[in-house]
Protein backbone atom coordinates (compact mmCIF):
# COMPACT_ATOMS: atom_id res chain seq x y z
CA UNK A 1 0.00 0.00 0.00
CA UNK A 2 0.94 3.39 -0.83
CA UNK A 3 -0.74 6.17 1.31
CA UNK A 4 -0.36 10.35 1.35
CA UNK A 5 -1.67 12.55 3.61
CA UNK A 6 -1.80 16.20 4.16
CA UNK A 7 -4.10 18.60 6.39
CA UNK A 8 -5.20 22.19 7.32
CA UNK A 9 -6.61 24.34 10.23
CA UNK A 10 -8.90 26.58 8.23
CA UNK A 11 -10.75 29.68 9.58
CA UNK A 12 -14.21 28.75 8.58
CA UNK A 13 -16.85 26.56 9.97
CA UNK A 14 -17.52 23.14 9.30
CA UNK A 15 -20.37 23.65 7.14
CA UNK A 16 -18.41 25.89 4.69
CA UNK A 17 -16.07 23.48 4.09
CA UNK A 18 -18.29 20.67 3.61
CA UNK A 19 -20.07 22.61 0.78
CA UNK A 20 -16.82 23.41 -0.74
CA UNK A 21 -15.39 19.65 -1.40
CA UNK A 22 -18.79 18.33 -1.68
CA UNK A 23 -20.20 20.92 -4.22
CA UNK A 24 -20.05 19.15 -7.73
CA UNK A 25 -20.45 22.25 -9.96
CA UNK A 26 -17.63 24.18 -8.85
CA UNK A 27 -14.42 22.00 -8.56
CA UNK A 28 -13.45 23.12 -11.67
CA UNK A 29 -13.05 26.60 -11.01
CA UNK A 30 -11.06 26.42 -7.84
CA UNK A 31 -7.36 24.43 -8.29
CA UNK A 32 -8.93 21.62 -6.51
CA UNK A 33 -6.67 19.42 -9.08
CA UNK A 34 -10.03 18.15 -11.12
CA UNK A 35 -10.58 19.67 -14.73
CA UNK A 36 -13.82 17.80 -15.50
CA UNK A 37 -16.45 16.13 -13.36
CA UNK A 38 -19.94 14.47 -14.22
CA UNK A 39 -22.15 13.70 -11.49
CA UNK A 40 -23.51 14.40 -8.27
CA UNK A 41 -21.26 14.43 -5.22
CA UNK A 42 -23.79 12.61 -2.66
CA UNK A 43 -24.17 9.31 -0.64
CA UNK A 44 -23.86 6.08 -2.59
CA UNK A 45 -23.38 8.14 -5.97
CA UNK A 46 -20.70 7.41 -8.59
CA UNK A 47 -19.26 10.49 -10.10
CA UNK A 48 -16.56 10.52 -13.45
CA UNK A 49 -13.86 13.09 -12.93
CA UNK A 50 -10.38 13.94 -14.66
CA UNK A 51 -7.78 14.92 -12.37
CA UNK A 52 -5.16 17.58 -13.84
CA UNK A 53 -2.19 14.86 -13.59
CA UNK A 54 -4.23 12.23 -15.30
CA UNK A 55 -4.51 13.44 -18.92
CA UNK A 56 -7.79 12.42 -20.72
CA UNK A 57 -8.36 9.54 -18.31
CA UNK A 58 -11.87 9.53 -16.81
CA UNK A 59 -11.72 8.10 -13.23
CA UNK A 60 -15.18 6.03 -11.81
CA UNK A 61 -15.29 6.88 -7.94
CA UNK A 62 -17.69 5.35 -5.76
CA UNK A 63 -18.95 7.86 -3.09
CA UNK A 64 -19.82 7.76 0.85
CA UNK A 65 -20.65 9.93 2.94
CA UNK A 66 -21.44 10.79 6.69
CA UNK A 67 -22.84 14.38 5.82
CA UNK A 68 -20.43 17.06 7.75
CA UNK A 69 -18.02 14.26 9.10
CA UNK A 70 -16.48 12.68 5.93
CA UNK A 71 -16.69 11.43 2.87
CA UNK A 72 -14.92 8.42 1.14
CA UNK A 73 -14.07 8.34 -2.73
CA UNK A 74 -13.13 5.07 -3.98
CA UNK A 75 -12.35 3.97 -7.44
CA UNK A 76 -10.12 1.42 -9.40
CA UNK A 77 -9.71 -1.66 -11.18
CA UNK A 78 -11.45 -4.79 -10.79
CA UNK A 79 -10.79 -7.17 -8.86
CA UNK A 80 -9.17 -5.51 -6.83
CA UNK A 81 -6.14 -5.24 -9.01
CA UNK A 82 -5.71 -1.77 -8.44
CA UNK A 83 -7.71 0.92 -5.98
CA UNK A 84 -7.60 4.18 -4.87
CA UNK A 85 -9.40 5.89 -1.61
CA UNK A 86 -9.24 9.31 -1.00
CA UNK A 87 -11.14 9.92 2.28
CA UNK A 88 -11.91 13.54 3.32
CA UNK A 89 -12.53 13.89 7.29
CA UNK A 90 -13.77 17.35 8.40
CA UNK A 91 -13.78 17.94 12.23
CA UNK A 92 -14.52 21.16 14.68
CA UNK A 93 -11.23 22.46 16.06
CA UNK A 94 -11.43 25.92 18.22
CA UNK A 95 -14.00 27.78 16.03
CA UNK A 96 -12.35 26.49 13.37
CA UNK A 97 -12.32 23.69 11.13
CA UNK A 98 -9.75 21.02 10.60
CA UNK A 99 -9.44 19.25 6.98
CA UNK A 100 -7.57 16.36 6.71
CA UNK A 101 -7.19 14.34 3.46
CA UNK A 102 -5.73 11.33 2.74
CA UNK A 103 -5.13 8.99 -0.32
CA UNK A 104 -4.45 5.07 0.10
CA UNK A 105 -3.60 3.20 -2.97
CA UNK A 106 -3.46 -0.51 -3.08
CA UNK A 107 -3.90 -3.79 -5.46
CA UNK A 108 -1.24 -6.34 -7.15
CA UNK A 109 -0.82 -3.60 -10.05
CA UNK A 110 0.30 -0.65 -7.40
CA UNK A 111 4.06 -1.57 -9.08
CA UNK A 112 3.14 -1.09 -12.29
CA UNK A 113 0.82 2.32 -12.03
CA UNK A 114 3.25 3.81 -9.15
CA UNK A 115 4.56 6.41 -11.46
CA UNK A 116 0.89 7.43 -11.41
CA UNK A 117 0.63 8.01 -7.74
CA UNK A 118 3.61 9.20 -7.39
CA UNK A 119 3.19 12.79 -7.36
CA UNK A 120 0.37 12.29 -5.73
CA UNK A 121 1.55 13.86 -1.95
CA UNK A 122 1.69 17.18 -3.69
CA UNK A 123 -1.90 16.82 -5.50
CA UNK A 124 -2.75 16.43 -2.13
CA UNK A 125 -1.22 19.07 -0.30
CA UNK A 126 -2.50 21.10 -2.76
CA UNK A 127 -6.17 20.23 -2.65
CA UNK A 128 -6.20 21.49 0.96
CA UNK A 129 -4.63 24.69 0.33
CA UNK A 130 -6.86 25.00 -2.06
CA UNK A 131 -10.03 24.39 -0.28
CA UNK A 132 -8.91 26.28 3.13
CA UNK A 133 -8.25 29.46 0.36
CA UNK A 134 -11.64 28.97 -1.31
CA UNK A 135 -12.79 28.36 2.28
CA UNK A 136 -10.93 31.81 3.80
CA UNK A 137 -11.87 33.76 1.14
CA UNK A 138 -15.27 35.16 2.88
CA UNK A 139 -15.51 35.98 6.46
CA UNK A 140 -17.97 33.96 8.47
CA UNK A 141 -20.26 33.33 9.60
CA UNK A 142 -21.87 34.68 6.47
CA UNK A 143 -25.03 36.88 7.28
CA UNK A 144 -28.48 35.51 6.91
CA UNK A 145 -30.09 36.39 3.60
CA UNK A 146 -33.62 38.33 4.29
CA UNK A 147 -36.71 37.21 1.81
Amino acid sequence: MESFAAEALINADCSTVWDIITDEGNYTLWPSGIVWIEGEIGHGSTIRIRTANGGRRTLRVHVHQIPGQEMIWTGGMPLGLFTGVRTFTITAQDRMTHLHVREDFSGLLLPLVRKTTSGQGHFCTEYVNAVKARAEMFPWPLPEHGP
